[in-house]
């Protein structure tokens, strides 16, 4: 009966061994599980709040984006507006000033002597009797008096110069420069014979190569009958030319500019006296 105990006891041990080794195991197993969940927990909720903060960071980061951009545009538009404005002050400038300046063609036109009318009724062979000619030696007293003369060219017109440009400017100021010039020498005639043949002086010639091209003074040269209207309408047709780039708002060359400095330089040569070469 000993031994039976002994043994009982014995097989109890293993059995309480057995039984506290798969107690610790599971409770190893419980533990690590419960570590790893607490783990995976704290991993999670930290993962969704650093998702939570990058799409932040993000919506912030576009509403930011697209802030500046609005701003950008903004500044853009108020940018464009304003040049837009300015240009069209701009361009409302240059078309009065276009308006004004062929006013002054106008009024320049009526206000010259009428002897240069009755001169395109003649051949150029003809000029040379008009010295004998008594009633043009009447009109070197009256219609080509000095008094008239200085009252030809438009007063109050050269505020215009900014805005049509200098091309325009000194088509206009050629145009002017070479029918008074004709008007004094006509005017000089009764001194001077020579005046009369206007369209051979040094003068006349060189401010009309600067401003003609060289087809258009062989065309000059052959015209026998109504050269100073056949210049005046060619330097007109060139005036309306440079007036309607400026109304299209197109902008003058090199060349143009190399030209108006061209007849300014001619211009300036011009001699005091009207005598013809």
């Amino acid at each position: 009966m000993d031994g039976f105990f002994l043994k009982y006891l014995l097989a109890a041990a293993v059995s309480g061994l057995v039984a506290s080794g798969l107690l610790t195991f599971a409770l190893r197993e419980w533990i690590s599980t419960r570590i790893k969940s607490s783990i995976q927990h704290d991993y999670d909720r930290k993962l969704e709040t650093h998702k939570a903060e990058l799409k932040s960071e993000q919506e912030l980061a576009i509403l930011n984006i697209k802030t500046a951009l609005a701003r950008e545009a903004a500044f853009h538009a108020a940018a464009h507006s304003s040049f837009a404005e300015g240009q069209k002050a701009t361009m409302e400038r240059k078309l009065t000033a276009v308006d004004r300046l062929w006013s002054a063609v106008v009024q320049f036109k009526a206000s010259l002597p009428p002897v240069l009318t009755a001169l395109d009724v003649m051949n150029v062979d003809e000029y040379k009797g008009l010295k004998d000619n008594p009633s043009f030696q009447k009109l070197g007293t009256s219609e080509l008096s000095k008094e008239r003369l200085d009252k030809l060219a438009p007063s109050g017109i050269e505020d215009v110069r900014p805005y049509v440009g200098e091309y325009t400017w000194m088509l206009f100021f050629c145009y002017q420069a070479i029918l008074i010039r004709i008007s004094v020498m006509l005017h000089l005639a009764p001194i001077d014979p020579k005046n009369i043949e206007w369209y051979k002086d040094t003068g006349n010639r060189n401010l009309l190569n600067a401003v003609l091209t060289p087809a258009e003074m062989d065309e000059f040269d052959a015209t026998a009958f109504g050269k100073i209207s056949w210049l005046q309408k060619r330097l007109e047709s060139k005036l309306l030319a440079a007036m309607q780039k400026i109304i299209s708002g197109e902008t003058f060359g090199a060349e143009s500019l190399r030209q108006a400095l061209l007849i300014q330089q001619r211009i300036d040569q011009l001699p005091t006296t009207s005598r013809a070469s």
